[in-house]
């Protein structure tokens, strides 16, 4: 029970780290912006949640991909940590993304991403792997893999 809770959630904070260390070395604009968004889907912590989605927030928005800004702007907003008065400042710049980005109602970018559909994270490429695709897990993580990039 408490080992494999423990096992879980460092399996997504690797992940996590392995995303965020992916993002700082990434030159493509789109690949950047998927990479930021796929990180906001990691079961972190609260705190650490509201870090990844001002993260993909600012990198969505730099990269002209408002519709997908305008999204972590959202769920930015709707965190309850967001009211309190530490994240004061932040809840102003999330808010004026939201605005200027529904203004804005478009993506530079296509991205390998959809918010609306739930997906587990192939941790080897980094890409969404949907219900019906062809996959693995570790035995002993758990991590997902596509069939096409699982560990041989």
């Amino acid at each position: 029970g408490e080992i494999k809770e423990m096992l879980e959630i460092a399996r997504e904070y690797v992940t996590a780290i392995r995303i965020k260390s992916r993002m700082s070395e990434e030159k493509d604009p789109a690949r950047s912006t998927e990479l930021s968004a796929y990180f906001t889907h990691c079961n972190l912590q609260p705190i650490h949640l509201l870090l990844a989605l001002r993260s993909a927030m600012g990198t969505a928005f730099k990269h002209k991909n408002f519709i997908i800004a305008a999204s972590f702007a959202r769920r930015l907003l709707e965190l309850p940590d967001m009211n309190s008065e530490r994240n004061a400042d932040l809840r102003v710049k999330a808010t004026k993304v939201l605005q200027k980005s529904e203004q804005m109602a478009r993506n530079e970018h296509t991205l390998n991403y959809n918010e609306s559909v739930s997906f587990s994270l192939d941790c080897k490429n980094f890409l969404p792997i949907y219900s019906g695709d062809a996959s693995e897990k570790c035995s002993y993580c758990g991590s997902a893999y596509l069939e096409s990039s699982a560990m041989k």
